[in-house]
């Protein structure tokens, strides 16, 4: 029976990929129905914390971004972009990491990809250069921002091995960094210069491609976006303070109960203060998208903890010692299973606790975080995908364009930066441990 539970788990899995987004989570959900109605498996643990904490986190957000507050940050980010063209390929990538920490979404990026590229291409840069380098630097900062939905999940496994908050972001967010900027770097140098680019060149005689600036005249912002940001900044520094000084402070709640009970509050104030619509917030994109990322986490996870679940004790004496001896098999795992998935948050809820009942420890477990960012292995996931279609130059064309899967200007700096990231994250493991 165990070749039929696990073909039924893996056969799940890849036609999840296929189908992709909310698809994920329907997947998921007709091989529980099989796996407990047809093969007679108990139903495992749900994702419960996991959803509760991302449910509020990207609540918060979209009443954020309905009270104006995600248009706010991403007019300051292209008020810096314009401001300092010359230095378009480290800027670039160091905002959308910003942004991406600060919001625990990598929707934010997606706003500041025309600006970039239209900074770019006035100040002779290649567009794909900085695009990448935005693109790559955002998914990775997911594993590395404190609010994001694969931190969340990540966090309540390691939670109960008694590492404190403050390792976990002493080794993912150095480890983050280190992979964005190497990445950054690696996208800095490739291609040719875009005037040498014949692709470009064809474009701009056939009136293609248009260098004028699209610089439109800004609208006025809602009288509480401003505030909007300030309160939900204000709710990060207080979520990660509770946790860093929980022993200092003398609280007994646990992550889980903070977070939730913090942007349920925020959403409260930013709804009195900021002017917000509440009919409005369910239309908003963050929300709409986001909870498509609940759906993708209950069916597929709950799905991989059924099945898994009970052969942890078999499972557990193999792969304890070949983690033991190839700790990068759990990187490896990380990478594989986020590019199939497309998403962070459902590859930490799936594998990290999976990688605990099979022996793994913090240490190991936060050092290889990094690695749930492979979601740029193709170029079809959405902030890549609209980079793409935002570049007039054709600088994304050509033998990179893409046609062969992994044949695009995304793969090289997304694997180096994590290549070098991982190592690092153990670096850092080791001192804080």
């Amino acid at each position: 029976m165990v070749y039929i539970h696990f073909a039924l788990l893996f056969a799940c899995i890849i036609y999840a990929a296929k189908l992709g987004g909310i698809g994920v989570g329907m997947a998921g959900g007709f091989g529980m129905a099989i796996a407990v109605f047809c093969l007679g498996i108990p139903p495992g643990p749900m994702p419960l914390d996991v959803i509760l904490i991302i449910m509020s986190v990207l609540f918060a957000c979209s009443v954020m971004h309905v009270a104006g507050g995600m248009d706010y940050m991403v007019r300051v980010a292209s008020r810096v972009l314009r401001a300092n063209p010359k230095y378009i390929n480290i800027l670039a990538p160091a905002i959308a990491f910003l942004l991406t920490i600060l919001s625990g979404t990598g929707f934010t990026t997606m706003s500041i990809l025309n600006v970039i590229q239209e900074v770019a291409k006035q100040n002779g840069v290649r567009p794909s250069q900085p695009l990448t380098s935005a693109v790559v630097a955002s998914q990775i900062a997911i594993s590395a921002s404190p609010i994001s939905a694969a931190t969340a999940a990540m966090w309540v496994v390691v939670e109960t091995m008694g590492v404190s908050f403050g390792q976990v972001l002493c080794v993912i967010l150095p480890a983050g960094l280190f992979g964005a900027a190497v990445a950054s770097l690696i996208s800095a140098f490739q291609g040719v210069d875009l005037e040498k680019d014949p692709i470009f060149q064809a474009r701009m005689k056939a009136g293609l491609v248009a260098m004028s600036s699209q610089e439109q005249r800004e609208a006025p912002l809602p009288k509480g976006a401003k505030l909007s940001v300030v309160i939900f900044l204000l709710s990060v520094v207080f979520i990660v303070a509770m946790l860093l000084f929980k022993k200092e402070i003398g609280h007994t709640l646990g992550s889980r109960d903070i977070i939730v009970i913090t942007m349920l509050f925020i959403s409260m104030l930013m709804y009195w203060f900021c002017d917000v619509e509440l009919t409005k917030i369910k239309n908003s994109s963050i929300f709409k998208g986001g909870y498509e990322s609940l759906v993708v986490i209950l069916g597929i996870c709950w799905l991989a903890s059924t099945v898994i679940g009970i052969y942890i004790p078999t499972i557990k004496e193999q792969a304890t010692v070949l983690l033991g001896q190839y700790p990068g098999l759990l990187a490896l795992a990380f990478f594989c299973v986020s590019a199939l998935l497309f998403s962070q948050g459902a590859t930490s809820a799936l594998l990290v606790p999976v990688a605990a009942s099979l022996g793994c420890d913090a240490p190991m477990i936060l050092a290889c975080f990094v690695a749930v960012s492979g979601i740029f292995v193709t170029n079809v996931y959405p902030t890549s995908a609209f980079a793409i279609s935002c570049d007039d130059t054709g600088s994304f064309m050509g033998k990179w364009s893409g046609t062969y899967v992994i044949n695009h200007p995304f793969f090289l700096p997304g694997c180096l930066g994590l290549v070098a990231a991982i190592p690092f994250g153990f670096l850092m493991a080791g001192l804080v441990f």
